[in-house]
């Protein structure tokens, strides 16, 4: 690069070296670098879909729409339908649906022995998360080289029965004579044995896994069993959020105020007994008092105006 006909070679030169001989602050540095990274992942924003990360979209739900709606509130009802309404369902856009496709995820996977789930290295539900559509293709359509051995890693590392994949794409024979063992360490020890040895049953096997078809019947059901996954989570969070919070919010309103009417009533049938048992001249007395604050109201504002107009004759008559 040049500007007006100079390089800036020594410019850069300058510069780098001036970077490389900076003072260091050590630990604090090394710290203050860490923290603000932790917070730009934090605050950041894919470039490619403008997602923010699940805790930036906490922050920036908690203080801006719960925040908001709070301090906009007019009276505790709607507070209290804020609190009730809203914290939910921010807890559950940020936690609570993941969570809970991770765990019916995880829940179809041990029960039928077909992953829909990638699991972590914890290996238990919360390392768990739920595999998209992508994903299933690729584990299950198009293996290309040695797919038997890889395929079979992939089940098992996911948290899959190797044996039931293996029924699902109709490979339970196949299987079989190579070893008719139950548990994946078995199978697996048993299939890289036959590879190793080559033996006829892992070629068929083998020729098999590299036939298989692009849409097979283990990618179809796996693609099926991921989608009534998401449909129950979002099922689920529209029935929480759409009905049960709303009929909650409602119960309590009423509650609240037919509890304000039963006071008012009771209160009510109190002044009316007290009334029954008040003596004539008391009763008088009650009926009369309204008049008598009205009277003496006009007769104070009569004496305000007769003062008023005698100070204005004195006037008058000193002029």
């Amino acid at each position: 690069m040049k500007i007006q006909g100079y390089t800036n070679n020594q410019y850069r030169y300058n510069t780098q070296a001036a970077q490389a001989n900076s003072p260091t602050f050590g630990g604090v540095g090394s710290f203050a670098k860490t923290a603000f990274e932790k917070t730009g992942e934090f605050c950041n924003v894919d470039s490619r879909n403008g997602s923010l990360s699940r805790t930036m979209f906490f922050i920036v739900a908690t203080l801006f729409l719960l925040g908001g709606r709070f301090i906009k509130s007019r009276d505790n009802d709607e507070r209290r339908e804020v609190v009730i309404r809203d914290v939910p369902a921010i807890a559950l856009s940020v936690a609570g649906a993941p969570m809970l496709n991770k765990a019916m995820a995880y829940g179809v996977t041990k029960s039928t022995g077909v992953p829909i789930m990638t699991l972590g290295d914890k290996k238990n539900i919360l390392s768990a998360s739920l595999a998209s559509q992508k994903q299933l293709v690729d584990w299950y359509s198009e293996l290309g080289q040695n797919p038997t051995v890889n395929f079979s890693e992939t089940i098992n590392k996911h948290g899959g029965n190797i044996q039931k994949a293996f029924k699902k794409l109709g490979f339970s024979d196949k299987l079989n004579a190579i070893t008719e063992a139950a548990d994946n360490n078995s199978i697996l020890n048993a299939i890289k044995n036959a590879q190793a040895n080559n033996t006829e049953a892992f070629k068929e096997l083998e020729a098999s896994m590299k036939n298989l078809a692009k849409d097979n019947n283990l990618l179809g059901f796996a693609k099926k069993m991921q989608s009534y996954v998401k449909l129950a989570g979002i099922g689920f969070t529209a029935a929480i959020l759409g009905i049960l919070l709303p009929r909650l919010n409602i119960v309590m309103t009423r509650k609240k105020y037919e509890k304000k009417a039963a006071e008012q009533n009771q209160q009510t049938t109190q002044n009316q007994q007290a009334s029954q048992n008040q003596t004539p001249a008391e009763k008088t007395t009650m009926r009369t008092a309204p008049a008598l604050r009205a009277v003496s109201s006009g007769v104070l504002s009569f004496h305000k105006y007769s003062a008023q107009e005698t100070f204005k004759n004195l006037l008058s008559m000193v002029e």
